[in-house]
């Protein structure tokens, strides 16, 4: 009897090909379920033996087949024992399990190191002073959901620039419709000395820019918006369109669910084409696992975390060291 292996992602194909390529002489010998690595995607083997059986060869093959099902039944059993450990060790770090699968951060004594590994492999940190502007002042957008301190991350920006850059930026605000939204603003520009000036139009953003002839940095503080209102969204890009450079920077509460977070962006997305991002409010989180994992999985460069109130000082600008710090990853 010749003895051959067919593979395929699913039990079902497996079975029609043996049947397409060998006919009904074919015999399934044995079923294994495989996988290349733990928690890697499964495959079915199945060993076809090719000749003309006789009864007690049948009575033999189902023997054979029994005896495959129940190793395939340990197996699966034996799964189950390894997704009770992976939902341990999600609990203990706050990160998915599918990140975890994703990291191979499989329930051994090196899991942490593997998951620095892939975490590290994935997060981005940049200085704003890093990222080349082709136009004079540099325009920085602040966006987000309404709540998660924009307005202060800008103050908090500027301050940084001012005190320890000696770098002069002014204010820009759009937001004319929270109460106290554009005298927030003036307060902080009052406190540091530094211009501010509200667009209650779009199309008027250029002309405005022209009254901050001595801001490197001019910081352009949005309405909040429930995100999933995209028209609302446009309505802010409508401000900026007659601009000829700027970046948007996503702000998001660190508080937020991974999901949270991932539908916002996704809705912010759609409109600006989110590269920078701004974590907001560390400090109120229980932990930023969660945040860790979104910032991962979508290759955001994260330009700093906010942790309070004060101005400029509660302001961070993390590396990677800090961040596994952060979610229990330090060395």
């Amino acid at each position: 009897m010749e003895v051959i292996k067919v593979k395929d992602t699913d039990i079902q194909s497996a079975l029609d090909m043996v049947k397409r390529q060998y006919g009904s002489d074919a015999m399934i010998l044995e079923i294994r379920k495989k996988r290349k690595y733990v928690f890697g995607p499964t495959y079915y083997e199945l060993l076809i033996g090719i000749e003309q059986s006789s009864k007690k060869e049948d009575l033999d093959n189902l023997e054979a087949l029994e005896k495959a099902i129940k190793r395939l039944d340990a197996a699966v059993s034996a799964l189950a024992v390894k997704e009770d450990e992976l939902d341990v060790l999600s609990r203990q770090t706050g990160f998915s399990k599918e990140l975890l699968v994703k990291a191979r951060a499989v329930p051994t004594e090196d899991w942490k190191n593997t998951l620095r590994q892939y975490l590290s492999n994935k997060l981005e940190f940049v200085r704003l002073e890093s990222i080349k502007f082709q136009t004079f002042p540099k325009v920085v957008v602040l966006l987000g959901p309404t709540g998660v301190g924009k307005t202060t991350t800008a103050a908090k920006l500027a301050g940084y620039l001012l005190l320890e850059r000696n770098v002069s930026s002014g204010f820009v605000t759009i937001d004319t419709f929270r109460a106290g939204a554009v005298e927030q603003t003036k307060l902080f520009g009052k406190a540091m000395n530094l211009p501010v000036e509200v667009v209650r139009r779009p199309h008027q953003m250029q002309k405005v820019l022209a009254k901050l002839p001595d801001a490197h940095y001019v910081f352009v503080d949005t309405i909040g918006r429930n995100p999933k209102e995209i028209g609302k969204l446009t309505e802010i890009k409508m401000y900026l369109d007659e601009l000829e450079e700027w970046i948007p920077v996503l702000c998001l509460n660190a508080g937020l669910r991974k999901e949270e977070m991932q539908k916002a962006f996704e809705y912010f997305n759609k409109v600006f084409h989110i590269e920078y991002f701004i974590l907001t409010k560390v400090d109120e989180a229980e932990n930023i696992s969660s945040a860790v994992e979104f910032m991962a999985e979508n290759g955001l460069k994260t330009l700093a975390l906010t942790n309070g109130q004060n101005v400029p000082d509660d302001l961070l600008f993390p590396d990677i060291e800090n961040v596994l710090g952060m979610v229990g990853l330090s060395l």
